[in-house]
């Protein structure tokens, strides 16, 4: 061996057991591009039974099977620094440096980055996950920084307020405030107590229509900045509806004063008066008829099945009976609105209404939550059991297609069962069970049932 291959074996050893102690591979390597000197741990990565078996060969040779290694052979053989670059090296990934020491060579050195490297995509992972969760949630979800940049927001943000994902990311906050002072005052509120929790606040679309939610927010910290956690659930039918209540109310009510302030006409006006005390008796029928029960399939509401959910929960108290609840996804719905349009999947909806509810007893509610999700709530089961052959039936009244005037579709569903455990189950707790083991049936096949353990 010349005297430069001999000078740097010389000095080799001390910085092979430095880079031995340190976990990391390395390789000295001459004017000629031929490994002068490596360690243990690079023989090991390499495949080779110790470093002698490196000794003389071509780096370029060495590396061959590494993909972009070329490029790092040409940065050393102009003796530039480089680095760190990850290269894939066998089963694992390693950070690679080069620079040139004096009177030594080359030196590379090979850092193992793989768990690292997996420990950054599973973060990925479980961040891409966690955004594929909440862009399908019915509720809108922010992140904001005080100063009212917009960091996140899901799927729903953009459908209530009907921007892009790239336009909203443009858009301070302030701007979607019907008044800009009700969100100094909302802040200031949150900074006191804490948070902020369904807050009715009035914001404006981008076609400048108006959009009521219930707001809740607290301080949330985001990649290390303190920024505000939101959550928007719309309910703009809801106030529209009161509203309407409201005035009917009011202009009936004037109607009946202005009549009783003409008592010396009582001969006529008294049927006016009594017309429109029915008037006012059926508007409050209707707005609450209109609140309890859905107004496409008939159907009681999430509202009323909330409230017919407690009194079973009682009852199952009371009488040690099981109270057992049904979550029903539609499968296939989706393709009917795309394929047929939205007054085919009305017609579609009002079927599955009709033969859900012909599956169950009268004091059982079927109840319509959501555009192609149903709620079940069963009273005063014997045990646990009874409830397989009535999911049997409820899967088996799909099994006919339906049929309407654009075509027809076969549809399917996905059951989620959950028991009342007569602890410290709610109506939330209860439906979010269910709601939990429906995903396990969809994911398990559909047109399934799956039962919590809870």
């Amino acid at each position: 061996m010349d005297k430069i291959g001999a000078g740097i074996l010389d000095k080799a050893p001390l910085l092979r057991s430095v880079l031995d102690a340190m976990g990391q591979g390395m390789l000295v390597v001459d004017r000629q591009l031929h490994v002068a000197a490596a360690n243990d741990r690079i023989a090991e990565l390499l495949g080779e039974s110790g470093p002698l078996q490196l000794i003389g060969k071509p780096v370029d040779a060495v590396f061959s099977a590494v993909d972009s290694w070329s490029a790092i052979g040409e940065t050393a053989s102009a003796g530039a620094r480089f680095g760190p670059e990850r290269l894939a090296i066998g089963d694992t990934v390693q950070e690679v440096r080069g620079s040139s020491v004096p009177e030594l060579g080359y030196l590379i050195t090979f850092n193992d980055v793989t768990e690292h490297v997996r420990a950054e995509q599973a973060a990925r992972n479980h961040e891409r996950r966690v955004r594929e969760i909440l862009d399908h949630s019915p509720v809108g979800v922010n992140i904001i920084s005080p100063e009212g940049r917009r960091l996140y927001s899901n799927r729903k943000i953009q459908e209530m307020f009907g921007y892009s994902a790239e336009e909203l990311a443009e858009i301070h906050a302030v701007a979607h405030y019907r008044d800009p002072a009700v969100r100094d005052r909302l802040l200031e509120q949150m900074r006191r107590r804490g948070a902020l929790e369904n807050e009715e606040v009035e914001f404006v679309r981008k076609d400048g229509a108006q959009l009521w939610v219930l707001l809740s927010c607290r301080p949330f910290d985001y990649d290390g900045e303190e920024c505000i956690l939101s959550w928007l659930y719309e309910i703009t039918d809801r106030i529209e509806l009161e509203r309407k209540q409201i005035r009917s109310r009011e202009e009936l009510e004037i109607q009946i004063l202005e009549l009783r302030d003409r008592e010396d006409r009582m001969g006529q006006q008294a049927a006016e008066l009594e017309s429109l005390a029915i008037r006012l008796s059926e508007s409050e029928r209707k707005m609450a008829e209109l609140a309890n029960f859905d107004s496409l399939t008939g159907l009681p509401t999430s509202r009323l099945c909330l409230d017919r959910m407690q009194l079973a929960m009682a009852y199952a108290k009371r009488e040690q009976t099981l109270t057992a609840v049904f979550y029903v996804d539609l499968d296939g719905f989706k393709a009917v609105n795309d394929t047929f349009g939205h007054d085919a999947g009305d017609q579609v909806l009002k079927e599955v209404a009709s033969r859900m509810k012909r599956c169950f007893r009268e004091v059982d509610t079927v109840a319509r939550i959501g555009g192609d999700e149903f709620l079940v709530v069963l009273w005063g089961l014997g045990f646990r059991d009874a409830v397989v052959p009535l999911a049997d039936r409820l899967l088996s009244c799909f099994e006919e297609a339906f049929v309407f005037p654009e075509g027809q579709a076969s549809i399917g569903a996905s059951i989620g069962i959950a028991f009342f455990n007569g602890a410290s189950d709610t109506p939330d707790t209860l439906i979010k069970r269910a709601d939990k083991a429906m995903y396990v049936a969809k994911k398990g096949g559909k047109n399934t049932y799956a039962i919590s353990e809870g």
